[in-house]
């Protein structure tokens, strides 16, 4: 059905494109006389155009005194009337890539002319990257981002941060805002850890952008700054990153189709015993040798897969003077290299924008999705088919001698697979319509109306074999929300001065349902419901609301496009606080001085720009349980008497988390702007840090803890980024670079006294997570707090770790905690280097970190020796302590220290730095000569693309673990840097093609 569409489009496309007219050609050259490919050449009024080859050459066909418009990215465009010309060559100056328009909250800029702290990642930066979360688009791209994944499963949660870390409660939303097309997106805050979107029965957290199709995507816009985020205040407390999509273009109509399929690997396996290693371990031990099978189990043969990626998209876009169009459809199907991990998805796509009259202009950009995701339980989990094969000892077996599986270890992974269904169906609808009204020169009215509804609908079922009796739940979430923005804004010039005045009003509100129903005692495997089971163990149907009423205002002064002055203002009020608390005011003031515009800056081709900007300002973080604030109350049963009993003690005093932010940043380009740098430096102090504090037993409050605003922390850092055209040869051979590096120092600087303090009397907050990490006073958010291990001696063959003097110790228990450093990165960065040679391109980015901590909390288990019978080991585990091998991993057969070498210490932690072959991709986009005959084919492109090819410098990557993942991290309150079996991120081959109609 698929092909017979695609096929049909095609089709009538073609007919449609099918004329007959005279021809013009010419060719398109820079200012220095380099042939330019890629430009639009459409007749003007119409869609009819092509682009110019890899020499700048074109050919069309025209009719007599048609206009041709000539334009492209970072030129400005010019018009020429063909007449009875057959010949018309072109050159285009004036390179404007300053004057390119960047997308800011509630408005847009120049780059020369901006001034907040922006990064942009354009289409080009991740072009048909086979991912399901757009968020991995970014990792390496921004200076100042961190991106990292809690899975290398498919659907699994990113974990984003924007310049350090704002929040460290749980229960708090710590991840940027996601904005699409000005339409906020719900991200499951509100609600408990443990009850947002389906993140039940042992899954990785979900990931709130997995609807969204990464084709569909034109920029994504990172909002780093005070000045940039105030205007989202209520959450622009961790960043704000602005997803605009494709969008149609004046004089331009275009049919593409783009496909691509691949393979998927673990980018790194961990090395445990064989069956014939693991005998060896077992005999040394002093098992009997004779009790041994005969044949062993090689469980990761049975959990791996070699993982698929497919891909099919069509998109259709253009328009005219007064309408333009984007029309787009994908399916995607990728399957894990783990097995029972798959997922489908269907994307559709419709913006459009309309001038109705010569003074107003509607539009709307709709989007809907549905995904069908199946689902295995996280790494940290006996019922996830990755943990179990590493886990599982070799000698049990998956099958009987009939070859049906059975239960085996702590799981046999092929009753996983064949035994559970563990399915998520997600629907979506995000988008907005809106009008636009310039009711006088320079005096606009615009009215936005906007949802984002979401649904997702999990099903469980366990058969018998995996739980004796059978086990079904469903699970049925709907998260509706809208939202309308009424704004105005002025602008007026006279002589040197530019003034902009925009002002909003907004507001928006979500109402979510829950519905949960679990059954045992199933009949038989065959029925799939939960109404089928006989026993109803659990069932419940919750709702909840929260709105948020917002007022927002700019000012925007320009002088001579030389000194620029921005305030902005942003009062909200937001349902989740105490009565009196709910408002809370955000706002900034930020400052450009273009140097090069003065009279005295030298005029030199080696700084030919340079700008200086600074900003101060706040935003805040509302983002916690709907009612944390209230008094609740639950039902109970007095001896079959309906009662209520309280579970939650108010707190009226409860108000907005609030970062303060100051920013200071130079922007130059060198040599006729081949090379540009942007360096900034920057400190955010956050305030009021919503936190769980716990409530003492002796108030006779049931309950553990409460939100309240305690606790303040800085992160401060530099943001660097440096692009360079490094060379670009008369023969057509051209190399770009660009690096971006961004430093981070985060501590806390205040806590209550209602805080635990550890032994030397420092207040702490701790992080759930397999080891003792710490939120600490004068320290990182994110410190750990561990036992020190020295290692072997290499004498007596003992395991040794620091007491309390700092001498060596082999008792274990009189072994001390210290802090032995974060999970936070020193710096996190990327490099891409670009190469072309007329149709060929290759694109070769690295990202890379440097700094902070890694915990393997599975070494606890796979390097426990004497429990080897119980659980598999790492073949470093062979390397004991023996007369002859005093260099060795692990203590001495005879040692007392062998039963507790494996427990928690620094042995299991590690230098979380890398570096990382990201994306390497080589592509060919066919001449002209080739595509003009066919009188349809604009451009075509085939490609082959690497991603997480090779791993460099990494201490994890060597013990057999990914240093991107970790299986926490995603929730507040959660520790960071921490992995137990988490399944690494995928190394990925995929082919394509794009083909322009």
């Amino acid at each position: 059905m698929k092909k017979f569409f695609f096929s049909m489009i095609a089709c009538l496309l073609v007919m449609a494109y099918a004329q007959a007219q005279r021809s013009v050609s010419g060719r398109v050259t820079d200012d220095v006389g380099e042939g330019l490919p890629g430009v639009n050449v459409v007749i003007k009024g119409t869609t009819t155009g092509t682009t110019t080859d890899i020499d700048g050459n074109y050919n069309l066909q025209v009719n007599d005194g048609d206009v041709l418009v000539f334009s492209f990215v970072g030129f400005e465009s010019q018009e020429i009337n063909s007449g009875t010309r057959s010949v018309i060559d072109v050159t285009m100056g004036g390179v404007t890539e300053l004057q390119e328009v960047i997308v800011q909250a509630y408005g847009s800029s120049t780059e020369r002319l901006n001034t907040q702290q922006i990064e942009v990642v354009g289409k080009e930066d991740f072009e048909n990257f086979p991912v399901v979360s757009p968020q991995n688009m970014l990792q390496g791209q921004a200076a100042g981002v961190q991106i990292n994944s809690t899975s290398g499963l498919i659907g699994s949660s990113q974990v984003a941060r924007i310049r350090g870390v704002t929040t460290f409660g749980a229960n708090t939303g710590s991840s940027p805002l996601y904005v699409i097309d000005g339409v906020p997106l719900n991200d499951g805050s509100g609600q408990s850890s443990a009850n947002q979107m389906s993140t039940s029965s042992g899954a990785t957290s979900l990931d709130p952008l997995m609807n969204l199709n990464p084709n569909e995507i034109e920029s994504m816009t990172v909002l780093k700054d005070a000045a940039a985020t105030a205007l989202y205040g209520s959450r622009g407390a961790n960043g704000v990153i602005l997803i605009t999509t494709k969008k149609g273009k004046n004089g331009t109509s275009n049919l593409n189709f783009d496909w691509f399929t691949g393979w998927m690997e673990p980018t790194v396996e961990k090395d445990v015993l064989n069956f014939e290693q693991w005998k060896e371990l077992r005999t040394r031990l002093g098992t009997d040798p004779t009790t041994f099978p005969e044949e062993g189990t090689d469980w990761s043969d049975l959990v791996r897969q070699t993982g698929r990626t497919n891909s099919y998209s069509i998109s259709s876009s253009g328009g005219n003077e007064r309408s333009t169009y984007y029309i787009g459809g994908t399916y995607f199907n990728s399957s894990s290299y783990v097995i029972g991990n798959e997922i489908d998805k269907f994307n559709a796509r419709i913006n459009l924008e309309h001038e109705a009259t010569d003074f107003l202009k509607i539009g709307t950009n709709i989007a809907v999705s549905h995904l069908v995701n199946d689902r295995i339980s996280a790494e940290n989990s006996t019922g996830s088919p990755w943990t179990v094969q590493y886990l599982n000892t070799p000698n049990q077996s998956a099958f009987d001698a009939d070859g049906n599986p059975i239960p085996a270890g702590f799981n046999n992974p092929i009753l996983l697979d064949q035994e559970r269904r563990f399915e998520l169906t997600s629907r979506r609808i995000t988008g907005n319509v809106f009008a636009e009204a310039e009711l006088f020169e320079g005096f606009t009215a615009r009215t936005d109306w906007g949802v984002d509804w979401l649904e997702t609908d999990q099903e469980f079922r366990d058969n018998e074999i995996l739980t004796p009796g059978g086990f079904g739940s469903k699970d049925i979430r709907k998260d509706n929300k809208w939202l309308t923005t009424n704004s105005l804004s002025y602008t007026k010039s006279f002589s040197d001065h530019t003034i902009t005045v925009f002002a909003a009003q907004s507001f928006e509100t979500s109402y979510r349902k829950d519905t949960y129903a679990e059954s045992t005692t199933y009949i038989s495997d065959e029925l799939p419901n939960t109404a089928s089971g006989a026993q109803k163990t659990d069932a419940f149907n919750t709702g909840s609301e929260w709105a948020l009423l917002s007022y927002i205002g700019r000012v925007n002064y320009n002088f001579a496009e030389r000194y620029i002055i921005e305030g902005s203002y942003r009062r909200d009020g937001s349902s989740r606080f105490g009565a009196d608390k709910r408002f809370g005011n955000f706002g900034a003031v930020s400052a450009t001085w273009l140097i090069s515009q003065e009279s005295f800056f030298p005029q030199s081709d080696i700084v030919n720009f340079l700008k200086l900007t600074t900003s101060y300002g706040s935003s805040g973080n509302d983002r916690i349980l709907n009612f944390a604030a209230q008094g609740l109350y639950g039902g109970a049963n007095y001896n079959g008497q309906s009662g209520l009993y309280l579970t939650q003690p108010a707190n009226p005093e409860l108000t907005w988390e609030t970062t303060k932010q100051f920013d200071v940043g130079i922007n130059a380009q060198f040599f006729r702007s081949r090379m540009s740098l942007d360096v900034s430096y920057w400190i955010k102090n956050t305030e009021g840090i919503l936190l769980d504090v716990p409530i003492p037993s002796s108030t006779g409050v049931p309950g553990p803890s409460r939100i309240e605003n305690i606790g303040e922390m800085q992160n401060k850092g530099v943001d660097l980024t440096l692009n360079g055209d490094i060379l670009d040869m008369p023969n057509g051979f051209r190399w770009n670079s660009s690096l971006n590096v961004g430093f981070l120092k985060n501590e806390v600087t205040s806590l209550p006294e209602s805080v635990p303090v550890d032994e030397q009397g420092v207040p702490y907050v701790g992080q759930a997570g397999f080891s003792d990490v710490r939120a600490i006073l004068g320290r990182s958010a994110q410190e750990y707090y561990l036992i020190e291990y020295i290692g072997i001696n290499p004498e007596t063959g003992d395991a040794e770790w620091v007491d309390a003097d700092g001498n060596p110790t082999t008792v274990y228990t009189d072994a001390v905690r210290r802090y032995n450093g974060s999970a936070l990165p020193d710096f996190t960065g990327g490099w891409t280097n670009n190469f072309s040679y007329k149709g060929i391109s290759l694109r070769v980015f690295f990202n890379f970190v440097s700094g902070g901590q890694v915990y393997l909390a599975e070494n606890e288990f796979s390097e426990n020796i004497l429990g080897s019978g119980v659980f598999n080991n790492t073949t470093r585990s062979l390397d004991m302590w023996t007369p002859d091998n005093r260099d060795a991993v692990a203590p001495a057969l005879t040692s007392s220290t062998l039963g507790t070498w494996d427990n928690e210490s620094t042995r299991h932690l590690f230098d979380a730095s890398y570096i990382r072959l990201k994306n390497v991709t080589l592509a060919y986009n066919l001449p002209q000569s080739l595509l003009a005959p066919t009188g349809v084919v604009k451009s075509a492109r085939v490609y082959v693309m690497g991603q997480n090819l090779a791993t460099f410098a990494s201490d994890v990557f060597d013990n057999g673990s990914d240093p991107e993942v970790n299986s926490n991290g995603r929730d507040p309150g959660t520790a960071q840097g921490e992995s137990f079996y988490a399944s690494p991120q995928p190394k990925t081959i995929t082919v394509g093609v794009s083909i322009g109609l």
